[in-house]
């Protein structure tokens, strides 16, 4: 297996940076899409073990995080919805350019399964693999999570947009960096339900198309200790997704291990429970 860096170009002229692990065989090219502000090598050891299985993973930054972020948070206009609508776009179209003849199969945590239904191009897709993919709404959340949620929201994040001119996460060790409107976006959408299902932002911000016209099979997976994506922020989120083909979600529980939450699917402690179940759904995809 080798690893190979790469940049592409979105078009609002954003370059993105990743890399991309590649077998010997490949069997299918997979576009892997982190969750919201969190260092990308963070998912290395989970998406190597995909890759030592014959499969080419693509792991990048999204335009505000890693190698892929400005050199000034606080003068960019960049929102969340960038992330769906303009970064995931331009990686789809870079690693189709590349491996045009080979499956492709998204795997996503956390917001990069949300925000898949925004991009304009979803053809020639042959499964998609959401780990931890659900509405974000804050009622729902454990109580003591959900104080954690609206002092990083509420308090925190406006302190530091007022001084900073963005949101400083890593200065205190919580993730990476984000514009301003990108937080502001973010919080917005946990501030609803139905996130941005939502009519305040449904059919306005977000493309009232959006999620309705799958034609790709999709796996959700999550766990009830998560206090983010816990069984009804999940449920609440995949209500609103049509899709031609099977929408199969399946609950991650193992006493042995213990409580998983919304990080600890990356873990190696799960490679054996979890990691194997995500590479036989790859396996299904790509063989029907």
């Amino acid at each position: 297996m080798t690893k190979q860096e790469f940049e592409t170009t979105c078009d609002d002229g954003v370059v993105l940076k990743g890399i991309l692990l590649i077998p010997e065989n490949p069997k299918s090219i997979i576009q892997f899409n982190c969750g919201t502000a969190v260092k990308k090598e963070f998912y290395l050891r989970f998406l190597t073990f995909l890759a030592e299985h014959n499969h080419i993973v693509c792991l990048w930054n999204y335009r505000d995080s890693g190698e892929s972020a400005p050199s000034r948070l606080n003068t960019c206009d960049y929102r969340y919805s960038d992330y769906g609508s303009k970064d995931m776009d331009a990686i789809k179209r870079f690693l189709k350019s590349q491996y045009p003849a080979l499956p492709f199969i998204f795997v996503a945590h956390s917001t990069g399964g949300q925000q898949i239904g925004l991009m304009n191009n979803l053809n020639n897709v042959d499964g998609a693999i959401n780990i931890a993919v659900s509405s974000g709404y804050l009622l729902n959340m454990p109580l003591a999570y959900r104080i954690k949620a609206y002092f990083f929201f509420y308090l925190f994040g406006p302190i530091s947009i007022l001084l900073k001119g963005y949101l400083a996460n890593k200065q205190f060790g919580l993730m990476e960096d984000l514009p301003k409107g990108v937080a502001i976006e973010w919080r917005d959408w946990c501030s609803k339900e139905d996130y941005f299902f939502d009519d305040e932002f449904y059919g306005k911000t977000i493309p009232n198309d959006c999620y309705k016209n799958i034609d790709f099979p999709i796996t959700v997976f999550y766990s009830p200790d998560d206090p983010i994506s816990n069984e009804t922020n999940t449920h609440n989120f995949w209500k609103h997704v049509k899709s031609s083909k099977a929408i199969n979600i399946f609950k991650v529980e193992n006493k042995a291990l213990g409580k998983i939450d919304h990080f600890d699917y990356f873990k190696p402690k799960l490679k054996d429970f979890f990691w194997s179940s995500v590479l036989e759904e790859i396996e299904r995809f790509i063989q029907k």
